[in-house]
């Protein structure tokens, strides 16, 4: 977990690097929509806040999916627990009855 933080932070640096070394003044279109004479740097930095909010929201979509997915697991692992734990002792009854009894003999004359 501390590697992602320690990558993040040089990904930041670096990016706060390259925005100030590049701070001119540049015209933006985006399909109808126009920003004339605005700073790289508001570019460069929205740019990043923006990549680093759609990341998250994805990263919390995948975790809210896994969430699920392990709920529905566990149930499922304690459904199959209870019918081990029945089979188990159907088993045990079935041997104890079994015990007193002699074992059939198959029709193979």
């Amino acid at each position: 977990m501390q590697i992602y933080l320690v990558l993040a932070l040089l990904f930041s640096i670096g990016v706060a690097l390259f925005a100030v070394q590049n701070a001119s003044r540049v015209e933006i279109t985006l399909f109808f929509w126009q920003l004339k004479d605005i700073s790289l740097v508001v570019v460069i930095f929205g740019s990043a806040l923006l990549g680093a909010l759609a990341a998250g929201f994805f990263g919390v979509v995948k975790q809210l999916k896994l969430r699920k997915m392990l709920k529905q697991y566990r149930t499922q692992a304690e459904s199959l627990d209870t019918e081990v734990g029945l089979l188990q002792r159907k088993l045990k009854d079935l041997q104890g009855a079994g015990q007193g009894q002699q074992p059939e003999e198959t029709g193979s004359q």
